[in-house]
């Protein structure tokens, strides 16, 4: 039997309910949608940690942070610890990355010699350089996010070299409309569709499946292409191509239950302490303040978030275009039948609901709680599984549809492959555990434990935090049962769950380079 090949299409900072096939109305995503119609579609599957590089080393290490060392936005994961890629590669795929890796610090010094950091690029010969990367045998890398993609990279050289005078387009400076002064990461951008690096991206990704093409006439190799948007990620920022499309005024109010920030642990209102616009979080890193991106709204105006929200959506028709142009180059080529497709994203975004934006410390579920679809070879089409899973079991699944066995050593997830085929014997998980590291606040370290009814999470250094909710009855998170004597006996029963499995390890990861 033929060796699959594999492509994995990551998001950034994407909840699964941005989606048609999650029940979401105001998006259009008929390509993404497609693979949950034809494969299988995780309605419970959780990130281990709601920021960028702890959980994409997650992705393809099979480990929880802790055990794989990244911790924090500002670290690297080291060159040592096993990979996905790598242990495909040493197996006969075709490795390759295409966009937003983030497994090093963006502001690495040069002498780290890591090329997701932008002073690698200053480097001579840095132009020349594609890879490896963490296993991959080549890669095209894309640093940072929008406004700052042509600082440095793979996409800020070739923006350069095809459009040299369009790179400030993408700033707000030239945005089509005024930047809102409660908000000033949304815009509608004035970059051409054919120069954005979602285009870029979706350009290589189809790029890459044709010069397979061309390999497979004589070697049958199979191939394992990572493909990784930015997007949604904030800034709020489509072409404004994309944002015509949707009418900011009709879209959904952010979930806010009347007394729901009364009831959560007070540090949600007082991490940026400074009055007026919004700041970007990445700003509180250089002034010492956690760097988790959490803002609360309550200076945000109405129009401002429906803006956010319209926009995350327009972000996401625009990778949706790319999905299907990545689909269609798959059919076109003849690979369909031989591949496995995977769509997932790092981590959520709160957009407005329980009265905050972007992610962490928090561990609500709309930025735990991310998509994850599957289809393939082998996979029965159209199953919907409620299974607890996570970002652990992606690079277990890999390596068993693939036939690999002993290539890297046990980690702490599982291969989903017995769910792929609708098997529901037993249970899966008997619940998902996550953590968050702070970066200045260390007193916001905190702990989760997921079952299929109940959330808690605790913070170590405040035993009279916490938050519980009944995920059956309150779907949303918006009614904080911790405090709650007749919960008493439950939150100690899942606390031990915690202690047991989970003890707390707030000083674990490896050494922190720089701010991000």
């Amino acid at each position: 039997m033929r060796r699959p090949n594999f492509i994995l299409i990551c998001t950034d900072q994407q909840r699964s309910d941005s989606m048609g096939c999650y029940g979401n109305s105001f998006a259009r995503t008929p390509n993404i949608d497609s693979i949950a119609r034809e494969g299988v579609r995780f309605d419970r599957h959780i990130t281990p940690m709601q920021i960028c590089s702890p959980s994409r080393a997650t992705m393809v290490t099979g480990l929880y942070p802790r055990h794989h060392g990244l911790v924090v936005n500002g670290m690297s994961l080291s060159e040592s610890v096993p990979t996905l890629p790598a242990a495909l590669s040493a197996n006969g795929y075709r490795t390759h990355g295409v966009g937003k890796q983030h497994l090093q610090p963006l502001l690495a010094p040069a002498e780290r010699n890591m090329p997701d950091s932008r002073a690698f690029w200053k480097k001579p010969g840095s132009e020349d350089w594609n890879g490896p990367y963490y296993g991959y045998q080549t890669v095209d890398l894309l640093l940072g996010e929008s406004d700052t993609a042509h600082l440095a990279g793979h996409y800020a050289n070739w923006l350069k070299v095809v459009a040299p005078g369009e790179w400030h387009k993408l700033l707000p400076e030239s945005a089509h409309e005024p930047v809102p002064e409660d908000l000033d990461k949304i815009w509608q951008s004035a970059i051409p569709v054919e120069l954005h690096y979602n285009t870029w991206i979706s350009d290589l990704a189809v790029s890459f499946l044709d010069s397979m093409a061309i390999t497979n006439r004589d070697s049958r190799q199979p191939f394992f292409l990572f493909v990784s948007y930015p997007d949604p990620h904030h800034p709020f920022d489509p072409p404004s191509e994309y944002a015509a499309r949707y009418d900011w005024q009709a879209m959904p109010r952010p979930a806010v239950a009347n007394g729901e920030q009364e009831r959560i642990p007070p540090y949600c209102g007082d991490l940026y302490p400074w009055s007026g616009s919004f700041r970007e979080s990445y700003w509180a890193a250089d002034e010492g303040l956690e760097a988790g991106a959490l803002l609360t709204t309550d200076r945000i105006s109405e129009s401002s978030l429906q803006k956010a929200t319209a926009y995350t959506y327009a972000m996401i028709e625009m990778i949706d275009d790319g999905v299907g142009r990545i689909l269609g180059a798959l059919s076109d080529k003849g690979f369909t039948e031989d591949t496995v497709v995977v769509f997932t994203s790092d981590h959520g975004e709160y957009l407005g609901d329980h009265g905050i934006l972007h992610k962490g410390p928090a561990s609500y579920r709309q930025v735990t709680e991310v998509p994850m679809l599957m289809r393939g070879p082998d996979i029965t089409p159209g199953l919907c599984v409620g299974a607890l899973t996570g970002h652990v079991d992606l690079a277990p699944t890999v390596l068993d549809l693939a036939g690999i066995q002993d290539a890297m050593p046990a980690g702490d997830g599982k291969s989903l492959r017995s769910l792929l085929k609708g098997s529901s014997a037993g249970c899966f998980r008997e619940f998902n555990l996550g953590e968050y590291h702070p970066t200045a606040r260390k007193d916001l370290y905190n702990q989760t434990v997921q079952t299929e009814k109940w959330r808690l999470t605790r913070y170590p250094e405040h035993p009279e935090w916490g938050e519980l909710f009944d995920l059956e009855t309150d779907p949303g998170e918006h009614f904080n049962l911790f405090q709650s004597p007749a919960m008493a006996s439950l939150v100690k029963d899942l606390s031990s769950i915690l202690r047991e499995r989970f003890p707390p390890e707030p000083n674990a990861g490896s050494e922190v380079i720089c701010k991000w």
